[in-house]
């Protein structure tokens, strides 16, 4: 898969979350960055925008290879086509936001090297299994995040931009 040099993909996972404004998934895509369409054979599992496919369709998809990553969860099949993240790159600024489960990141990181994976996490929690070849390839950046402390969304923000070379200018 083709990414412009002038463009990068994103992989938000982990165990912390927040709802809130500054969350960086929602600070990202104020930057510049498209979270591509998902599909669910049932029900969503995250806050990304869905649409729905019949489990017979998402398996003339797969074996088209349109599906670019996919996951089972509780009995439902979600994940991202090739077309819906080829479009949201097209129509980013900065690149595409993928936010979601680590077995998603690992394998969007293992078909696309480009892909840039952070995982935010409590200092005392573990790697996921999933993810631990992506931190072997260089591709993993772990944020610590303590929910508690005032400003902690805003620092993972920053500190993302400086990961992604965006620094100020996002």
């Amino acid at each position: 898969m083709e990414i412009p040099s002038n463009k990068k993909v994103v992989c938000i996972t982990g165990n912390v979350w927040t709802g809130t404004r500054a969350a960086p998934r929602h600070m990202l895509v104020k930057d510049g960055f498209i979270r591509p369409i998902w599909f669910t054979t049932d029900r969503k599992v995250s806050d990304a925008s869905y649409f729905n496919i019949s489990s017979g369709a998402l398996h003339m998809a797969n074996a088209n290879e349109e599906v670019l990553v996919s996951f089972k969860y509780g009995g439902s099949w979600v994940g991202i086509m090739r077309e819906a993240f080829t479009s949201a790159m097209e129509r980013a600024e900065k690149g595409v936001l993928l936010v979601g489960p680590q077995e998603m990141a690992a394998q969007l990181a293992s078909r696309i090297p480009r892909t840039i994976v952070f995982t935010l996490k409590n200092e005392s929690m573990d790697l996921s299994p999933h993810i631990k070849e992506v931190l072997s390839r260089g591709q993993l950046h772990r944020i610590d995040v303590d929910v508690f402390q005032p400003g902690a969304w805003t620092e993972v923000h920053a500190k993302m931009l400086g990961i992604l070379g965006l620094g100020s200018e996002a």
